[in-house]
C-alpha cells in the first residue's frame, strides 16, 4: 500500500515536472534593438539594427515604431534588412518612415504570395537597420512601440518579448563666451541692462551679467552641454526702467564654435511695443461644435513670441484643448502643450518652449480639443497676427470636415 502511494507521488511529481517544462518551452518571438547599448561621440553617425527572433515560430510580417529623444539623435535613413525574404520570397514595405521633430521612427513590411505556399520565416535575422547622426551630449532610449508580428496568414502572434535599447552620447564640454554692449536709440549707453537669453531648441535659460557702472553684459556657457552649432539663441534686452525692450534671436554657427563664443554682440534698444498676439477672436456663431482632431497651418503677418495657447470655450461648456502641437519642419522649430485636467485656468496651457512665429512662415498645428471649443467655420480666417487655414478636423465620432477652425489665441505671458 505504502509502496503504491509513493509510486503515485512519483508519478504525479514527474507529470508537474514535464508540464512545467511545457510552459516554459511556449515559443515567445523577440524583437530587440541591437546592439542594446551604445557609446558614441557627438558629431558620430552609427547604425543599430532591428532584430527578430521568432523562437520557432513562422513570421509573415512585423511592424514596429521606435521612439527616441530628437534633441540628441536625429535619424539618416532607415533600410530594409533581410529578415522576411531571407528565403528568396518577395515582400513589401507597408511603412518606412521618420520623424527627426517628435523624435519617432516607423516601419512595416509583409511577405507577398499565398500564406499556404510561401509560409513563414523561423530563423533570426535583421528586419531593419537605422543611421542615426548623434547631435548633442547626453543619454536616449531607442524604445518601441506599436509592435505587431504576424503569422503568414497575417494573425497576430501574442506574447511578444521587446527589448528596448540605449544610445549614450559623449561629448567634453568647452567654453562658450557670449558677451557685448547695449545702447539706447541715441546712442547713449544702456547701464545695468536686464538681459535674458534662452536656447529655443532645449529651453534652458540663463541671466547675463550685468552691472550698475556698465552697459557691458557677459554670459559663460559651455559647447557640447548648453549649445551646438545650430542652436538658436533668443536675447531678450530691457532697460533696467522696463520701458525699451529688444527681442533678437541669432543662430549659433560653427565659426563661432570655433572661436569660442559670439563676441561683441551689441543691441540697441526701443521703445517697447504692445505684446503680438496670434488671435482668432470669438466668431459670432460657434456652433455647432463638438470635440475631436484638428490639423492645418498658420502663417503669421509679423514674428510673434508665443508660451501660451487659450481656446474659447462655448459658453457654459468647458471647452479646451487637451494637446498641442505647433511645428515648422524646415526652420526645425516646435512646440508643445498639454492639458492637465479640469483644476485651474484650464483654457490656457503652458507650451514646453518658448516658440517665435516668423513672419509669413508656414507652420502646421495639431490640436486636440475637449467638451465644447468654440468653431470658426470656414475653410481658412483672418485673425489678428495672421491667417488661420483649416486641413482636416475629425469629431468625436470620426467625421471629417475641412472648413472646421477651433477658436484661439497664442501670446506670451511673462
Amino acid at each position: 500500500m505504502i509502496k503504491n502511494l509513493v509510486a503515485a507521488i512519483a508519478t504525479a511529481g514527474i507529470f508537474f515536472i514535464s508540464l512545467m517544462q511545457m510552459c516554459h518551452a511556449m515559443p515567445e518571438p523577440t524583437i530587440s534593438v541591437e546592439p542594446s547599448y551604445l557609446k558614441v561621440s557627438q558629431g558620430d553617425t552609427f547604425t543599430v539594427n532591428i532584430t527578430v527572433n521568432p523562437d520557432g515560430i513562422e513570421i509573415g510580417g512585423a511592424q514596429y515604431a521606435l521612439y527616441f529623444n530628437s534633441l540628441l539623435l536625429n535619424v539618416i535613413e532607415q533600410t530594409k534588412g533581410p529578415f522576411l525574404s531571407q528565403d528568396g520570397v518577395s515582400t513589401i514595405p507597408i511603412r518606412n518612415d521618420f520623424n527627426n521633430t517628435i523624435g519617432k521612427v516607423e516601419y512595416g513590411e509583409v511577405r507577398m504570395g499565398d500564406p499556404e505556399v510561401i509560409g513563414g520565416v523561423t530563423t533570426p535575422g535583421v528586419l531593419a537597420s537605422i543611421t542615426f547622426e548623434a547631435v548633442r551630449g547626453g543619454v536616449t532610449d531607442l524604445k518601441f512601440g506599436d509592435v505587431i508580428l504576424t503569422r503568414p496568414n497575417a494573425t497576430e502572434i501574442q506574447n511578444v518579448t521587446i527589448n528596448n535599447g540605449t544610445v549614450e552620447i559623449k561629448m567634453s564640454p568647452a567654453p562658450f563666451l557670449v558677451y557685448g554692449y547695449i545702447f539706447y536709440e541715441d546712442d547713449s549707453e544702456c547701464n545695468n541692462p536686464i538681459v535674458n537669453i534662452i536656447n529655443l531648441n532645449t529651453s534652458k535659460e540663463w541671466r547675463a551679467e550685468t552691472n550698475t557702472s556698465s552697459n557691458y553684459y557677459q554670459l559663460m556657457i559651455s559647447h557640447g552641454i548648453d549649445i551646438i552649432a545650430g542652436d538658436v539663441l533668443q536675447f531678450n534686452f530691457t532697460s533696467p526702467d522696463g520701458s525699451k525692450s529688444n527681442i533678437t534671436n541669432h543662430t549659433i554657427t560653427q565659426q563661432e564654435i570655433h572661436n569660442g563664443g559670439i563676441f561683441n554682440f551689441n543691441i540697441t534698444l526701443e521703445a517697447k511695443p504692445g505684446p503680438e498676439i496670434f488671435d482668432t477672436g470669438a466668431p459670432e456663431n460657434p456652433y455647432p461644435s463638438i470635440f475631436g482632431m484638428h490639423r492645418g497651418v498658420i502663417i503669421p503677418d509679423q514674428d510673434i513670441t508665443v508660451n501660451k495657447i487659450y481656446t474659447y470655450p462655448c459658453p457654459g461648456t468647458g471647452g479646451h484643448s487637451e494637446s498641442v502641437i505647433i511645428w515648422n519642419d524646415t526652420i526645425g522649430e516646435s512646440a508643445e502643450a498639454y492639458w492637465n485636467g479640469y483644476t485651474g485656468d484650464y483654457h490656457n496651457l503652458s507650451f514646453n518652449r518658448t516658440i517665435t512665429l516668423k513672419q509669413d512662415v508656414i507652420y502646421n498645428y495639431t490640436i486636440k480639443t475637449g467638451s465644447y471649443p468654440q468653431i470658426i467655420h470656414t475653410p481658412e480666417f483672418d485673425a489678428t497676427g495672421g491667417k488661420i487655414k483649416c486641413a482636416e478636423f475629425i469629431d468625436a465620432n470620426g467625421k471629417k470636415y475641412n472648413d472646421w477652425i477651433v477658436a484661439i489665441k497664442l501670446f506670451f505671458d511673462s
